[in-house]
């Protein structure tokens, strides 16, 4: 089921592995203070930065050495690496679920993606694109910080499950001019090309160019019921989809800082050919074509007014695209192609001010509006002269916000935020969040939380029709979720940190793709589900360089019948871990996890797929020569086969992995 999966045994030998290299080492624990080791500082939990000892949340932080030396080359890859977060793939786009929720063909809705701060979920699908799609290299990244639970009290809309915030580099972290090169032995050849130039005004511009192409491959594909139909309507002979899954990315970032000033630029454009015959498309077929664009422009000010105030204000456009290329059989037995075209726009401003001047009370005002535009149409390319279909979406939304951080004595702090959001579309929505934070010692931090947040219908889900099989539904209601959360943190000697969070929450509405008869698709608004669950992770860090990091996560979700939720494994644990084996600058690291059985629907079955999984192991030598770095690559280490669960856009029941890969990669930065 999952991208980086083992099985139990496998598990418990990596980490044999990594403990006793680890400790073999023979070194000391680090010498850093405990206030040095819990000052690490976020700003995604409440727009300013705070340390996440004291953030109302049981934030994660993924650093840039982590994306390095673990190889990760997409989002999805990263994330999946923390507790309780798992993902899926069907040869087109990479989906995230969490917390015990990923409906298979979700496009990651009920999660917000920002970079920088900035929200880039988009307005026609809602989608938070982590795989290949995203729009910034992974080399281009500083940090992640991933917030679990409702964050509506602040960013409004889609922060369901959790806010993923990009951090980017910047300029003055970025050499002067950096080349890099990767070849994998699934066919991905990628390069890259960024540089900075800092002035004697100090202002600072970086640009950053990168393309990757895949070469197709032939792959076979479970066909219990002769449902993979070829051209002429008969059932594919062999099951195999050849020379397909062709992929091409390309991806542009420039970015000028003066002072409080900062604007980027950014595009990213990406054409697939899965082998997956999504949509109910012929198997087998080379027409079949997905091509998804981004640009995005986004203007960041910031000025200190007084030493307890200060303001922020942001203007963001964006305009995405997307081009879908879909080979159908009519049932007269002609090949015709349909095709989809979507842009989707949108202005958003945001204006925030922060005032520390009561004592002891942090508070944040914010007023954030947004402008947003969908244009989707559908029209048949040859063969049957179905209706053309055009369909324009507009809506304005304009939300206010409050959150004061108090600290009513020395080692408590509540947290008390509300947002007011009023969307064109929907009716006003309302989204409380209060965390209480008790700070007994500087190795312990234990918080109480709550929250509430929303999810409006996108345009896809309300309106999109294509006069086929597709249905509108604009009597769509917005999705609610309320959750409640204790996370106990804690540090042990100067090495060692704990997390435990129990939560519990209930989501409302919940809208998700029904197969209706006669083959018909609609989205609707289902019942409520309830889930439950217990997240730990441990992490050890020694002063080499070299860490652990540990975590186990159970979650029981259920509908209103009590029945288990679709793709929600019980059990998901996940060991990763890295070390210097050589002169300091030759890292090797190592990753894996594993889960419980999964089952989950397709098309009215009941399936499962069964536990079991990957492990990857990456060598990283780091400056060996000058500015040159080298890194060896192996996902899947054991070649072991697996699938991910299909959505019912899948003609087969489940879309099958990668086999073993190896990459081999080569930067150099003058």
């Amino acid at each position: 089921m999952l991208s980086r999966c083992v099985s139990a045994d496998q598990l418990g030998l990596g980490l044999l592995l990594f403990s006793s290299l680890a400790f073999g080492q023979h070194v000391s624990p680090i010498e850093l203070s405990l206030d040095d080791l819990a000052s690490v500082q976020i700003s995604s939990v409440s727009k300013y930065v705070q340390p996440t000892r004291e953030a109302p949340a049981a934030v994660e932080v993924i650093s840039r050495a982590e994306i390095s030396r673990y190889g990760w080359r997409t989002l999805s890859e990263a994330l999946n690496s923390l507790p309780g977060l798992y993902n899926t793939n069907d040869r087109a786009y990479d989906y995230l679920g969490g917390r015990g929720f990923a409906v298979p063909g979700d496009y990651n809705t009920r999660y917000l993606l920002l970079i920088d701060g900035s929200r880039v979920n988009d307005y026609v699908y809602g989608q938070a694109s982590i795989g290949r799609d995203f729009s910034l290299d992974m080399a281009l990244i500083e940090r992640i910080e991933f917030v679990p639970g409702p964050g509506s009290a602040i960013y409004g809309g889609n922060a369901i499950f959790g806010v993923i915030n990009v951090i980017t580099r910047r300029g003055n972290d970025i050499s002067p001019l950096a080349v890099s090169s990767l070849a994998s032995s699934d066919g991905w050849r990628e390069g890259r090309i960024a540089g900075s130039q800092r002035y004697e005004s100090g202002a600072v511009v970086t640009l950053s160019y990168s393309a990757a192409n895949r070469a197709g491959s032939d792959t076979r594909y479970d066909d219990p019921g002769n449902q993979l139909l070829i051209a002429g309507g008969q059932p594919s002979p062999d099951g195999i989809a050849r020379d397909l899954d062709h992929e091409r990315v390309r991806r542009l970032l420039g970015r000028y800082e003066y002072g409080g000033l900062t604007i980027s630029g950014r595009y990213a454009e990406r054409n697939v050919q899965p082998s997956s015959a999504l949509y109910g498309t012929l198997f087998n077929d080379p027409a079949l074509q997905l091509k998804d664009g981004i640009a995005g422009l986004t203007g960041r000010y910031q000025r200190r007014i007084s030493d307890d105030s200060r303001f922020e204000l942001r203007l963001d456009y964006s305009r995405v695209t997307y081009k879908g290329t879909y080979p159908y059989e009519s049932g007269a037995g002609v090949r015709y192609l349909n095709e989809d075209r979507t842009v989707g726009t949108s202005w958003q401003g945001d204006f925030r001010y922060f005032y520390s001047g009561l004592e002891a009370h942090q508070w944040l005002f914010g007023v954030e509006g947004q402008t947003l535009n969908a244009r989707q149409r559908n029209d048949n390319l040859n063969g049957l002269a179905n209706p053309a279909i055009n369909i324009v979406s507009n809506a304005e939304r304009l939300g206010f916000y409050v959150q004061d951080e108090w600290r009513f004595a020395p080692d408590w702090r509540l947290s008390l935020g509300v947002r007011h959001d009023r969307p064109s579309e929907a009716e006003a929505m309302t989204s409380p969040r209060v965390g209480l934070v008790w700070l007994p010692n500087p190795a312990t931090s234990l918080k109480l939380l709550y929250g509430q947040a929303y999810r409006l219908p996108v345009p896809y889900e309300r309106d999109y029709a294509n006069g086929m099989d597709y249905l509108s539904n604009t009597s769509l209601k917005p999705e609610e979720i309320s959750t409640l959360e204790a996370v106990w943190e804690q540090r042990f000697g100067y090495a060692h940190s704990l997390r435990l969070a129990v939560f519990d929450y209930i989501l409302k509405r919940l809208i998700s793709l029904q197969q209706l008869p006669g083959n018909l698709f609609q989205y609707q608004n289902g019942e409520q589900v309830k889930a439950h669950g217990v997240e730990t992770s441990w992490h050890t860090k020694w002063p080499s360089g070299a860490r652990i990091d540990a975590s186990l996560a159970y979650t029981r979700t259920a509908d209103v019948h009590g029945d288990a939720l679709n793709n929600a494994p019980r059990w998901l644990g996940k060991l990763r871990g890295m070390l210097p084996v050589w002169r300091n600058n030759w890292w090797l690291a190592l990753e894996s996890c594993a889960s419980t059985r999964t089952d989950y629907v397709w098309n009215g079955q009941q399936l499962r797929q069964p536990a079991g999984g990957l492990v990857n192991l990456t060598l990283t030598g780091e400056r060996v020569w000058a500015g040159l770095d080298i890194q060896l690559r192996i996902r899947n280490l054991f070649d072991r086969r697996f699938a991910y669960p299909a959505s019912d856009e899948v003609a087969s029941p489940s879309v099958p992995g990668f086999g073993r890969v190896g990459e081999l990669g080569f930067s150099y930065a003058f």
